[in-house]
């Protein structure tokens, strides 16, 4: 994945990276690049639906902060709903941050309510933080309107 590192390490910005740092104090700010989140985003559309970004996601786990940032957006970006819930069961042992959990918020979600809240009773039982965070997250980004 050189060539996903050298494309990140291309848009770095080292202030950006010492104020972000401490925002994120449970990890080493060695291992953030300091990659602004538009940035991010605008890779994860321009990668993701291509062999590059695919074989990305299949690369687990990552060593940069903003590589498992760029995870998310791009499992964010996957149309398709099974195919976005695999990723994301795949992906959420592996998150390790409030940032990165808030990140990722699947489109394909908000059309598959149903099914989703199953998923969803499963990660709350999660021991792990941040699969019971993104459990919550997704409660309060789909399940507060009028309907529930």
């Amino acid at each position: 994945m050189e060539k996903v590192l050298s494309l990140l390490f291309s848009k770095q910005d080292k202030q950006y990276r010492a104020f972000q740092a401490p925002l994120i104090p449970n990890i080493d700010k060695n291992l953030m690049i300091g990659v602004r989140t538009p940035e991010l985003k605008k890779i994860a559309k321009e990668i993701g639906n291509t062999s590059l970004g695919k074989s990305f996601i299949e690369t687990l786990s990552h060593s940069y902060f903003e590589e498992n940032q760029l995870h998310a957006f791009i499992i964010s970006n996957i149309k398709d709903y099974q195919s976005c819930l695999k990723e994301v069961k795949r992906f959420l042992p592996y998150i390790d941050n409030w940032a990165t959990c808030d990140q990722l918020c699947p489109k394909v979600f908000s059309k598959h309510k149903e099914e989703l809240i199953n998923e969803i009773k499963e990660w709350l039982k999660s021991d792990h933080l941040y699969t019971k965070r993104f459990a919550i997250k997704m409660l309060m980004s789909f399940y507060l309107d009028d309907s529930f």
